[in-house]
């Protein structure tokens, strides 16, 4: 897979999140900045116990609101009143070349009409451009770079390297 060509932008802010474990494969997940509630995420059991949306259920979720919100705004922009819009992402697993455990595929089902068929041209239109919008489902399809780091909790020194 080549590495996208997408490259950070001045003019969006970063977004930040935190992530605590809790206990186990239990963590928190926190939006510093925001009024939103910490929200509890997990592994299924056998491996934690499913107190909260695993990964892979995350990344489904980012990936069905992300197309939800963009299909409603390009009807809004085109001011077509449809019904309310029903995303359901199905998450397939496969292995990689090394054999780990990875997201094979999403597959999304949208439903959604427009509530008068005089505007069926416009909501067709929307329809056949709104993917090309939507942040996190371009992010996904290109291949995001994704960097991480290991390092001692701050204020703290592991084995001889600071903080």
């Amino acid at each position: 897979m080549s590495t996208p060509s997408t490259t950070p932008s001045p003019e969006f802010d970063p977004v930040r999140i935190a992530v605590a474990q809790v206990e186990g494969y239990r963590f928190e997940v926190s939006y510093p900045g925001t009024n939103l509630r910490p929200q509890t995420v997990d592994e299924p059991p056998p491996t934690g116990t499913g107190a909260g949306p695993d990964p892979a259920l995350a990344l489904a979720a980012a990936v069905g609101h992300c197309l939800g919100s963009t299909l409603f705004n390009s009807l809004e922009r085109a001011r077509v009143r449809a019904s309310p819009i029903r995303t359901e992402v199905t998450v397939t697993f496969g292995r990689n070349e090394r054999g780990r455990k990875r997201v094979a595929s999403l597959k999304v089902r949208i439903e959604c009409a427009p509530q008068d068929e005089s505007d069926r041209t416009r909501f067709d239109r929307c329809v056949a451009i709104f993917e090309d919008y939507c942040t996190v489902t371009g992010s996904v399809r290109e291949g995001v770079p994704v960097r991480t780091e290991v390092r001692p909790p701050t204020g703290t020194t592991v084995a001889g390297v600071p903080p």
